[in-house]
């Protein structure tokens, strides 16, 4: 007489065994996890400054009668705590952080929107650096071609931008870029002397019309030697020809 025998079935995909294994130790995990959430960590936390208390000697309460003494000592202790958060000598550095954002958020401000007005988006950009804030002002803005004299809508551009850089006390560094077509005239016999003098144009009309501290400014000339496009087309050079103005992140006080 044949039995029937019991077999267990067997499975063509062994691993899934394990995972089975591992989604009951993560389900029993999870048990243990919303267990643990109705504990009320602010009683623990009492019981343990209760027990601190507890273990401090006698006298250094400040009093024993009704334990009022010592409440009020606690209360000193922490209105000290909360005038300490943030200490007295670092708290001038903290309001001149925060003036210093509010003023380089108006100068932004002002870039943009005369971009805008001008529509100069694509040439006048701003831009984060390792140095500081870039801001880049196209040859068109402010110079004739192949000259370092300032035209009109240059001036009214500085004359808007003075008084908000004298708000902040960051270096200023300007920097004077060209094209790669050679030039070669008395008064400037390369790129070189160019790109130096239109930046020595800006920085002497912010500080000889508009008083800013000399000390605070660094001109830089680069010729075509750091050009931004290729200057294989008429596009490229003209945003290869520019000047730079870099807010540092150095301030003139260090």
């Amino acid at each position: 007489m044949n039995r029937n025998k019991f077999e267990v079935p067997r499975t063509s995909q062994p691993w899934l065994v394990t995972f089975a294994d591992l989604l009951m130790v993560v389900l029993i995990l999870f048990v243990l996890l919303y267990s643990y959430s109705d504990t009320d960590f602010e009683s623990v936390t009492n019981s343990f400054q209760n027990h601190n208390r507890s273990s401090e000697p006698e006298g250094s309460g400040g009093g024993g009668a009704g334990g009022e003494e010592e409440t009020s000592s606690d209360d000193e202790t922490d209105s000290t705590k909360d005038e300490k958060t943030v200490p007295k000598e670092y708290e001038e550095q903290l309001e001149e952080m925060i003036k210093l954002e509010k003023h380089i958020k108006e100068i932004l401000d002002y870039i943009k929107n005369y971009a805008g007005k001008h529509n100069l988006e694509d040439k006048m950009t701003v831009t984060p650096t390792e140095k500081g804030i870039e801001v880049v002002l196209p040859e068109i803005m402010l110079f004739p071609s192949g000259k370092a004299d300032l035209i009109d809508e240059a001036v009214r551009f500085l004359d808007d931008m003075a008084p908000l850089l004298a708000e902040v006390s960051n270096i200023i560094e300007i920097e004077g870029h060209t094209d790669n077509r050679p030039i070669s005239t008395e008064r400037f016999p390369s790129n070189w002397d160019l790109s130096t003098a239109r930046a020595n144009v800006v920085i002497r009309y912010l500080t000889e019309e508009h008083n800013l501290d000399p000390d605070r400014f660094k001109a830089v000339g680069y010729g075509e030697h750091q050009p931004i496009s290729s200057n294989d087309t008429d596009e490229g050079r003209s945003k290869n020809r520019r000047v730079v103005l870099i807010i540092s992140k150095e301030n003139i006080s260090k």
